[in-house]
């Protein structure tokens, strides 16, 4: 197992580009606010149509979007609502809408691992697992550190490419 460091990256490498965290929940919450101060300048909410959090997302100063509309606008599609949503979430507005070359990222493997997500051949799908609830992940970074986290690449289509 290799570890990495916040030294051992390049943040420049997503400042530019278009994130779309679905869901705003406990880890939706934690991972657009961070991006967003972290100086990644086009992050948008991907919500379904009446969601409660909608108002939250707003209200907390971040653009949202419809599910369908996040999905063909972004570069990486950060999957953050529950699991046994994903599969029918991904069918229904995400797979014949990501752009070729997209990303596609999860904060657990479980869809992936067990073949109710199967990405299109064109995208990159990879885990960021934070090891600690949104609140913490968000309070941690408020005070200037982290939370240690899991890193996994399940499909690298850039290499390909």
């Amino acid at each position: 197992m290799k570890i990495f460091h916040e030294e051992d990256t390049d943040t420049d490498l997503i400042k530019d580009k278009k994130v779309a965290i679905f869901g705003y929940g406990n880890q939706g919450h934690a991972h657009a606010l961070n991006l967003t101060d972290s100086g990644v300048s086009k992050v948008v909410v991907a919500l379904k149509d009446g969601s409660s959090s909608i108002q939250k997302a707003e209200s907390d100063g971040l653009k949202v979007m419809s599910l369908s509309d996040a999905a063909s606008w972004a570069d990486i599609l950060m999957l953050l609502t529950p699991d046994e949503v994903q599969a029918d979430m991904y069918k229904s507005h995400i797979e014949t809408r990501m752009q070729p070359g997209a990303s596609l990222a999860f904060a657990h493997g479980f869809n992936i691992h067990f073949n109710l997500i199967n990405a299109r051949n064109d995208v990159d799908v990879f885990m960021i697992a934070p090891k600690a609830p949104g609140y913490m992940v968000r309070s941690q970074y408020q005070l200037g550190g982290g939370v240690p986290l899991l890193i996994a690449v399940h499909q690298d289509n850039s290499a390909i490419t």
